[in-house]
């Protein structure tokens, strides 16, 4: 084996003329192979029978062959056990010349090592990256790119090691290479590498449903249907007013609402990769029902709730009793009940929701409470002369449930002349067995109604004998 470069240093009486000896002029990768590395190399010609031999960087200066310079006219060789695909290599050269030692090594020279960075699934750009050139200074490195089948077009040119080739088709095989133009007008090529960029999986629109909304007295609670597969960030449930609720897969989401948002309807939208919407549905309302009682009779109102065509029904408890469906199939907003169709005279709290149905989407309302208050008439005057018209007297109460009665009478000094707590008990115009004065009179009435309300009035009664 020829002296190394550790023996030379030894020798210092023995010197060479660096510019007489071999230095390599580049080292390029092979795109034709995965495991070739062109070197080549230039010396002065004035020189004659030199050989040269090829050094590899592996942890140390690896001698891998010797090129006599009738066997390499073009001074260049290939080296078929190279790696360039897994990493850059290192290579050097010595000359030999018959008589002398062998020269020290050349500067060494390293490949172009390609490889990914990161890709961008919005932009659809891919970061390359690679190791820089080292042996010459380099101009520039200019990068190329390939769909199969396709020509190497010019993506375009840097000083720095990393590019981001960008505007890239969803779903491509792209093959990309470097070229680096070196300042002895030579250029160097890296590894090829290929990437198939990121399809994402499509979303199917018509999985992706707002299924059902219920009003909960105060709170909205969503039953959502998505598309799991397709290739999203996630969902959003929009409120028209306030903040986004995102999440990946829900299965039921509740948001709280307030008085002020409430009729403002929700929507759910998918979002792509980046956060935008890719797709959202319609807006829906949760339904909203006011209830007011007239007499014997009840006006319920309510708004849209899952749009044009949607089907109402009218569900109705009574007096806490297991709730009854008093309508279906309203196309209207609004609905009178009869209260005296479904219950009889006594009954006093009806508690009242809606139901919509439209295609395969549900809504219902809030359950609104309302109380019919008794009809109470209390005559001013009565004629107590015993000819059986207008003799006796005591309020008339209808359609109320009575468990505590007082009735009384006072007269003007605020003496006592009647009481009972017998609501069919009528006072006959007497006071302790004899007819009182023509004249005004106070009355007090106190009920309470067995869910517990008291009511309460005061009034004035004459008293008249034609």
């Amino acid at each position: 084996m020829r002296c190394l470069l550790a023996i030379l240093l030894l020798l210092p009486c023995i010197s060479f003329a660096q510019n007489k000896y071999a230095d390599i002029e580049y080292v390029s990768v092979d795109t034709t192979s995965q495991n070739k590395v062109r070197i080549k190399w230039n010396v002065t010609p004035t020189l004659t029978n030199q050989s040269y031999t090829i050094y590899k960087w592996d942890l140390k200066w690896n001698d891998i062959t010797s090129v006599s310079e009738t066997s390499s006219e073009n001074r260049s060789y290939t080296d078929v056990k190279a790696h360039p695909f897994e990493k850059a290599e290192r290579y050097s050269i010595s000359t030999s010349i018959p008589g002398q030692w062998d020269s020290p090594l050349s500067n060494w020279h390293q490949t172009i090592f390609l490889q990914n960075g990161d890709y961008d699934k919005c932009s659809h750009a891919l970061q390359l990256q690679w190791t820089a050139y080292v042996g010459v200074e380099v101009k520039s490195y200019s990068v190329y790119s390939k769909i199969f089948g396709d020509e190497y077009q010019l993506l375009g040119s840097v000083n720095d090691t990393i590019f981001i080739a960008d505007n890239l088709k969803e779903g491509t095989d792209y093959n990309f290479l470097v070229v680096a133009e070196l300042a002895n007008d030579f250029e160097s090529l890296s590894n090829i590498i290929s990437y198939t960029t990121f399809e994402p999986m499509p979303l199917n629109e018509s999985n992706v449903t707002i299924d059902s909304v219920f009003n909960r007295q105060g709170k909205i609670e969503i039953i959502c249907r998505i598309d799991t597969i397709a290739d999203l960030l996630g969902y959003a449930l929009k409120p028209n007013q306030g903040a986004d609720t995102i999440f990946q897969n829900p299965v039921i989401n509740v948001i709280d609402c307030k008085s002020d948002n409430f009729l403002q309807g929700v929507k759910l939208s998918a979002l792509d990769l980046c956060g935008k919407e890719q797709y959202s549905t319609k807006v829906i309302y949760p339904i909203v029902i006011e209830a007011v009682a007239e007499l014997r009779l009840i006006r319920v109102s309510w708004n849209e709730s899952l749009g044009s065509g949607e089907q109402f029904s009218i569900y109705c408890s009574i007096d806490g009793a297991a709730e009854i469906q008093i309508a279906t199939s309203i196309s209207d907003l609004n609905y009178v009940i009869d209260c005296a169709a479904i219950a009889d005279e006594s009954a006093q709290k009806f508690c009242i929701r809606v139901e919509s149905i439209l295609n395969q989407q549900f809504s219902q309302s809030n359950t609104e409470c309302v109380e019919l208050l008794p009809e109470i008439f209390i005559a001013n005057a009565f004629t107590p002369n015993g000819d059986g018209v207008n003799d006796t007297f005591a309020p008339i109460i209808q359609n109320a449930q009575i468990s505590d009665f007082e009735f009384v009478i006072f007269d003007r000094y605020n003496g006592r002349v009647f009481s009972t707590t017998n609501q069919t008990e009528r006072w006959d115009g007497t006071c302790r067995g004899s007819y009182v004065a023509e004249g005004g009179y106070v009355y007090y009435l106190k009920i309470k109604l067995q869910n517990g309300r008291e009511i309460e009035k005061k009034g004035s009664v004459n008293v008249i004998y034609p």
